[in-house]
């Protein structure tokens, strides 16, 4: 595998990681389409400064290094046992050698409790979606479209776009993680019962109890609590769906 590195973006180096993520991004839209720019999204770019800005803050962001060379950049977002892949790009002039595959295997890695991972990219991408399906073992699940539209775009403008997850065996960090998550709700919902009253601070703590008790996190959590995989001794009546239930009707 290649030998690679990543290290934390450093801010003197955010502008030029900015410049190079447009530039990749910029050169698969070339290969595809040519000088045409309807898919930009703002002049010139593909991605624009302000979603990379975003990611950035939100994120994690590092550089690709080979050799002591930055070659890509790669942002991340880790929450208990999930992980979004936000960004990942290497630079035209060092493609197809490994190198986006030994940052992918570096950044699974880095996070052994991440049992789901979840990214996007443009459906005219081929590169990208030859990449994650057939080397990084991401399935597609959903496409983004004008009939189906991405529930975190909020603007006008509808950017078609594949989304893809990757699923990992459940290791001791997923559990731990896990574990975290559980209590964590588990607190809340104690908080929402002591609360009586509706105030806005109870309709708050309904709200978080209600997101979580419809998503994919919580289906894994009782599945782990179904297989035993959970101590005994942990508290987890936010996994009784006739308790939570009850509490949010």
């Amino acid at each position: 595998m290649t030998d690679i590195q990543l290290v934390p973006l450093e801010t003197a180096d955010r502008e030029q990681f900015i410049r190079d993520n447009q530039d990749a991004f910029n050169f698969g839209a070339l290969q595809e389409f040519g000088l045409r720019n309807e898919r930009y999204e703002e002049d010139g770019e593909i991605i624009s400064r302000e979603t990379i800005e975003r990611c950035i803050d939100e994120g994690a962001a590092f550089r690709i290094m080979q050799d002591g060379k930055p070659v890509g950049g790669v942002v991340i977002k880790t929450e208990y046992d999930c992980g979004e892949l936000e960004l990942l790009f290497v630079s035209p002039n060092v493609h197809s050698r490994g190198i986006g595959y030994g940052a992918w295997c570096a950044v699974e890695e880095m996070h052994p409790e991440v049992t789901v991972w979840e990214t996007n990219t443009p459906y005219f991408e081929k590169r990208n979606i030859h990449f994650y399906v057939n080397r990084c073992g991401f399935h597609i699940v959903e496409f983004y479209n004008g009939h189906h539209r991405d529930p975190q775009d909020t603007e006008d403008e509808v950017f078609e776009m594949f989304r893809f997850e990757k699923v990992l065996p459940v290791s001791p960090e997923a559990i731990q993680a896990q574990i975290r998550r559980i209590t964590f709700y588990e607190g809340i919902m104690q908080q929402a019962v002591q609360l009586a009253e509706e105030t806005p601070e109870r309709k708050k703590l309904l709200r978080e109890l209600s997101d979580y008790y419809g998503s994919a996190a919580w289906k894994r959590d009782f599945a782990a609590d179904e297989a035993g995989l959970l101590p005994k001794e942990l508290k987890r009546g936010v996994l009784s769906e006739d308790g939570i239930y009850n509490l949010l009707d």
